[in-house]
């Protein structure tokens, strides 16, 4: 098992665990979905940008039920993709702190940026994304627990800093 497919197993059970399921259906997320073949990922990139835009603007207290499937979707998504490996660093579980229902979107968000932006995406500029939506939700206060890296990251974005500090922690 790689690094990376390990680190986002561990990342999907603590989301599992954070997210109380309900039975409700998704009509957005496809059902017994098989990813096997390059053109079955493609298949399914606008479903990932959709949501990442859900996620983002969906209260953390809203749909637990449908959050929790679209997490799956994302996470089951990104961690087979051929595509876009998602770097999950040290410093990202720094910014999102006690936060691990912000993962989810923060990986939908980096590879939604490779999707959105198939000739001039870099992994810079889909950490920026990412942490720029996990920002933009954490910033509504909504069941999130107050972390100083992310009030300091939100403070480097207002001083138009976020772009050296991405460059200099996120390497």
């Amino acid at each position: 098992m790689t690094k990376m497919n390990l680190a986002l197993l561990t990342s999907a059970l603590a989301i599992m665990n954070f997210v109380t399921l309900h039975a409700q259906t998704n009509p957005d997320i496809p059902q017994n979905v098989e990813l096997k073949s390059k053109e079955d990922y493609a298949k399914y990139e606008t479903t990932i940008i959709k949501a990442a835009k859900w996620l983002e603007e969906t209260d953390l207290n809203k749909e637990p039920g449908k959050r929790q499937q679209v997490n799956s979707f994302v996470i089951q998504w990104i961690s087979g993709s051929p595509d876009i490996t998602v770097d999950l660093t040290e410093q990202l579980g720094k910014v999102y702190g006690k936060n691990p229902q912000l993962l989810a979107l923060y990986m939908a968000a980096y590879a939604g940026n490779f999707i959105e932006n198939k000739d001039s995406a870099t992994k810079f500029t889909a950490t920026k994304a990412g942490l720029i939506s996990i920002m933009n939700v954490y910033k509504k206060g909504i069941e999130i627990t107050k972390s100083k890296e992310m009030d300091k990251l939100i403070s480097l974005t207002s001083d138009n800093k976020l772009d050296d500090y991405i460059r200099n922690k996120f390497k």
